[in-house]
């Protein structure tokens, strides 16, 4: 980690924790002779420009405390910078620390960044704006949407679930235009969850094997033509991985994708549960884009190609 320290802070996410853990992340580096300033966002879409503000102004390190939206938010500040980022995952759902092997508990979290060297990670676009973890369009993308507008009943997984199951009986797969490295086709579909990262949804694998220091984006696509009934029994399967076997999904690798109805009405992408753009949409990777302090994924990946060798 190099000085000077910045944290940014959503001190709402997490229902508060993230607020509580950014103070005592900032004593404990403090403690460790480090230089530390705290900015506290007060206002959705803030972290961006504090961000922004933190880089231009010299800071070597940035370190967000809170969930995948507040990190959404400060990666196009950090992205193709020489500044290190690193993550306090104290949000609700985490997806993009759990891919990345960051412990929950802030005294190993400290650890980790002080110690790990700094890894570069791939991330997504869509358009001009950045994503760490999974674009959603079609019915992920809207129950993405139910959650932001607080319409599921809880939060996090069990929301994320709970919303699922009430839209589907109401959702009507589109007709899209589909177009990447793989080719071109015409597909009818319940979704299409572009995937840098493998988890969306506080740890829904909808992408099991995805990678960000491939430099590709994993594609997987659940068909439209199946009935609801069918669409039901393969839903819970996302939290292994397990539907990824069911022939009405299929997962594919590119580095850009074109996604566009074929009846030219728009429809919303989310990226890290956020709102991003809507359709049509243009989606790419950026390879080595962001160095993040803390993670053990490229040690993962060593000591399984030494176990494949």
């Amino acid at each position: 980690m190099l000085e000077p320290v910045t944290i940014i802070v959503n001190p709402v996410a997490g229902k508060g924790r993230a607020r509580r853990q950014a103070e005592q992340a900032t004593s404990g580096l403090r403690e460790r002779g480090l230089e530390v300033e705290v900015l506290s966002t007060q206002r959705a879409g803030e972290a961006g420009a504090l961000a922004e503000r933190t880089v231009e102004n010299g800071c070597r390190t940035v370190l967000v405390c809170g969930g995948d939206g507040t990190i959404s938010e400060v990666l196009p500040a950090i992205a193709s910078t020489q500044t290190l980022f690193g993550v306090l995952p104290f949000g609700t759902a985490n997806d993009f620390a759990r891919a990345l092997g960051i412990p929950r508990r802030l005294p190993a979290v400290l650890d980790r960044i002080l110690t790990a060297e700094p890894a570069c990670l791939d991330l997504g676009r869509v358009g001009d704006r950045h994503f760490a973890t999974v674009a959603a369009f079609g019915f992920d993308a809207n129950v993405s949407q139910a959650m932001a507008e607080g319409r599921a009943p809880l939060s996090g997984t069990i929301g994320y679930l709970l919303a699922a199951l009430s839209g589907l009986r109401r959702y009507q797969p589109p007709e899209i235009h589909i177009k990447g490295d793989f080719g071109a086709n015409v597909e009818r579909v319940y979704l299409v969850a572009t995937a840098n990262t493998r988890s969306y949804g506080g740890g829904m694998q909808i992408a099991p094997h995805a990678d960000p220091t491939d430099g590709l984006l994993d594609v997987c696509t659940v068909s439209g033509e199946i009935s609801r009934a069918t669409a039901l029994s393969i839903l819970p399967q996302v939290f292994t991985g397990g539907h990824v076997r069911h022939p009405a999904v299929q997962i594919r690798r590119t580095r850009r994708l074109r996604l566009e109805p074929t009846d030219n009405h728009a429809r919303a992408v989310h990226a890290d549960g956020e709102y991003v753009a809507d359709s049509p949409v243009e989606l790419a990777v950026e390879p080595g884009a962001v160095r993040v302090l803390g993670t053990t994924i490229v040690d993962r990946r060593e000591r399984q190609h030494a176990l494949r060798s």
